[in-house]
């Protein structure tokens, strides 16, 4: 309680808030779980992994996971206060609650290093984490979310080892904040502190080496299976190339077929699978050049090399989601603390409708959950209108990432504060 009260007005002001819609939308949530037969991935899949562990089993070895390791940490916390499958979701609410609260108080003092009014910036990062509510309460990609957020602040109060350490355990808990790591370790390099960033790559050696030891103790032939399970995963219907591909597969041009398999619903055929084999190089080669051009326009010397380390950070982030075989629904949280942020640095003129068009593309992720999972069904060929909707919000996201990228080759003295 010393510590709330020790806070600023303008931030107690947004835990309030975001207490008491977070608790309306759960209990909204929970209720729909309740009464309806709409599933719950917490409710059904980690109640059961976390029931596993519970009985002293390991994941990996001892039954399958597709989650790296701390993933099944976070799953399994919420199983020691609970004793039902009702129970379960609660404590897992909590839990979610706890690490979106510390995002909401990081939003609160990157923002307020650059503009008077924090609360706005806060009151973005609610917006968004509301309207993806569904997937934070019921999926556990709000923990690496917030620690990439965590990563943003400490780098952006010189707290480089703590930025680190949320790298390396956002990356064992979902592997994406890895690509973080090339960033800032331009980011140091260019700022004449390589031993610092050598110390950053033995701190994320360290963890992730301390994390994988018990895995590799009790069975090393299976310590890996949440990576070759994704690598084994087909084209999945939400992914960019997918939706072009259902597109010519509608009018007969190619041959697909629609399977559920891996947990979510893909596509296969000759030309599908041809082009999901070559999904992994294109990504590689996509993130690689990103990483050079940031390197290269950082030898321009800003003045503040935040903004440019935020929209870098953000667009090898959109590449592994976009330029995928794999984009779940989910995916899309990702992007909230990056996009968050960026706004702060946008051109006044590009302020309202960088939000709009990532709300609307939320908004279009939402409506393929509607039309594609729910009325057509699970592993079912997509109608043209379920085709249109992905094909329309890709090529939103796409947009947005290419407003990214023009953030990451802006000249420095284009880089400047902003009144959000």
């Amino acid at each position: 309680m010393r510590l709330f009260s020790n806070m600023e007005e303008g931030l107690k002001c947004e835990i309030k808030k975001f207490t008491l819609i977070f608790v309306v939308a759960a209990t909204i949530i929970y209720l729909a779980f309740a009464l309806t037969p709409a599933p719950s991935e917490v409710g059904s899949l980690y109640y059961k992994y976390a029931g596993y562990m519970l009985d002293f089993q390991m994941p990996y070895s001892d039954f399958a996971a597709e989650y790296p390791p701390l993933a099944m940490l976070w799953i399994l916390i919420p199983g020691l206060f609970s004793f039902s499958e009702i129970s379960y979701q609660v404590a897992f609410g909590v839990e979610a609650y706890l690490f979106l609260l510390a995002g909401l108080v990081c939003t609160y003092r990157i923002a307020g290093s650059y503009i008077e009014n924090p609360k706005r910036l806060c009151d973005l990062y609610i917006v968004l984490c509301l309207i993806m509510f569904d997937f934070i309460i019921d999926r556990y990609d709000v923990f690496p979310m917030i620690m990439c957020l965590a990563a943003l602040y400490f780098v952006k109060v010189d707290r480089l080892p703590l930025a680190w350490v949320m790298i390396a355990i956002g990356t064992m808990t979902k592997l994406y904040p890895a690509l973080m790591a090339p960033v800032l370790i331009i980011y140091l390099c260019m700022n004449g502190r390589k031993m610092e960033a050598l110390k950053g790559v033995g701190i994320c050696v360290l963890i992730g080496c301390i994390c994988m030891l018990p895995f590799l103790i009790a069975d090393p032939e299976t310590m890996l299976m949440f990576l070759t399970y994704h690598m084994d995963r087909g084209m999945q219907i939400e992914s960019v190339a997918s939706s072009i591909l259902m597109l010519l597969g509608h009018f007969n041009i190619i041959d697909i077929g629609y399977i559920f398999n891996y947990g979510s619903d893909n596509i296969y055929g000759d030309v599908p699978d041809a082009v999901a084999g070559c999904m992994l190089y294109l990504m590689v080669i996509a993130i690689v050049i990103t990483y050079i051009a940031y390197g290269l326009k950082l030898r321009d010397k800003d003045q503040d090399m935040f903004p440019r380390f935020n929209a870098a950070c953000f667009a090898v982030i959109m590449l592994f989601i976009l330029v995928n075989k794999v984009l779940s629904p989910q995916y899309i949280i990702w992007m909230i603390p990056f996009a968050t942020v960026i706004v702060l640095f946008m051109e006044p003129v590009w302020k309202r409708r960088f939000v709009l068009l990532l709300g609307i593309s939320i908004g279009l992720t939402q409506l393929n959950m509607v039309v594609n999972y729910v009325i057509v069904g699970i592993g079912e060929p997509l109608t043209l209108a379920g085709i249109l909707i992905l094909i329309v919000r890709n090529a939103l996201l796409i947009y947005v990432l290419v407003k990214v990228m023009e953030m990451v080759l802006k000249p420095g003295d284009l880089i400047a504060k902003s009144e959000v």
